[in-house]
């Protein structure tokens, strides 16, 4: 009877050690076992955290694994079409593409930088709305708690690098991504003088650290489940970052007056301070009601975003302001700062 339970307590130990691969590796086998396994189609099971894209086209992406080094090819509709070695997706994307017609993205393009801790899927709400808008978007997904600013931003410039068809871009993100937008364009990469940058819009961003930021990077087990992004967003990390020269529109989130989080002093959204948002030299300024979490979902964001790609500045022409959706904003503060301080000329999609 001991043997058997001994047996049985080694069986249920594979299947979780085999449930847990399929979570990291998303139900594809390392990459050396692709010549022997068949390619077929299918959805993916998960694991968003371990995987970093590498190369966009017109809405497919080539994504590659942090922990085995393998990849996949991802169709628009999120279907696995090949996996592999990077080579052998690579290859077989080109074909796909003189076989499907895939055409590559063209002129201006939006993309959306997700937060710590999440994924693409995340920002599919603004996503949406942005293209029903008339926007051409690409959501690029990074492994925000496996992999450093530097290290994730060194994966997005050579994407970005990579790019056919693309002229211009604007930057729309969701809190440690505006962190990482910062150092992506702190460089003198070679893309940057063939693609210009017309803005950023940085939803609920720690752009000056955030506070609990510093205390939980002490604290297992967030800290090992966060790694190195909950690092990245430390006051001593984010303060290094140099401020871009371009325009840049900030979307704070709070309560107006006390915050969600009792911990915290001030207004925030449940994780960063409102005054932890600010960046000095931004065009704009705007607070919406919301929690952290769900800040890109609000349609103030959603408008505040599409006026700012627009005008560079979060009033539409002939407004004074953009609505506040904080309660009795008028009474505690001014929702939009210097509005008359950006001059720019309409820009269509």
């Amino acid at each position: 009877m001991r043997e058997w339970r001994g047996l049985w307590r080694i069986g249920r130990l594979g299947v979780a050690a085999a449930v847990l691969v399929l979570i990291l590796t998303d139900g594809s086998a390392p990459a050396v076992s692709a010549r022997h396994l068949p390619n077929l189609a299918l959805p993916t099971l998960g694991g968003l955290q371990f995987w970093a894209d590498r190369y966009l086209y017109g809405g497919w992406r080539l994504q590659e694994n942090v922990l085995t080094g393998h990849a996949r090819l991802l169709d628009p509709a999120n279907i696995r079409r090949c996996w592999g070695r990077y080579e052998t997706c690579r290859v077989a994307f080109e074909r796909m593409r003189g076989e499907f017609g895939i055409a590559p993205y063209r002129g201006h393009l939006v993309v959306l930088l997700h937060g710590l801790g999440r994924s693409r899927d995340s920002m599919t709400g603004l996503e949406s709305a942005l293209r029903a808008d008339g926007w051409q978007v690409a959501s690029i997904g990074y492994p925000s708690t496996r992999r450093g600013l530097p290290a994730n931003a060194d994966r997005i410039e050579a994407l970005i690098g990579d790019l056919e068809g693309v002229d211009r871009i604007s930057f729309v993100t969701h809190s440690l991504g505006g962190l990482l937008v910062r150092e992506l364009l702190s460089r003198d990469a070679e893309w940057r003088h063939r693609i210009a940058v017309d803005g950023a819009v940085m939803i609920a961003p720690p752009n000056q650290g955030a506070a609990i930021a510093d205390a939980l990077q002490y604290v297992p087990p967030i800290n090992l489940i966060l790694g190195p992004g909950l690092l990245a967003a430390t006051a001593a990390s984010a303060r290094r970052l140099p401020v871009p020269d371009l325009p840049i529109g900030i979307v704070a989130a709070g309560r107006g007056g006390i915050g969600y989080n009792p911990f915290l002093p001030g207004d925030d959204d449940l994780l960063v301070r409102i005054a932890e948002t600010r960046l000095d030299g931004a065009a704009d300024w705007v607070q919406v009601h919301s929690a952290h979490t769900f800040a890109m979902d609000q349609p103030e964001t959603v408008a505040a975003v599409e006026n700012f790609l627009r005008y560079r500045r979060f009033a539409a022409p002939g407004s004074a302001t953009l609505q506040p959706s904080i309660p009795n904003a008028a009474t505690r503060s001014p929702q939009l700062t210097n509005p008359a301080s950006v001059s720019s000329p309409s820009v269509t999609p």
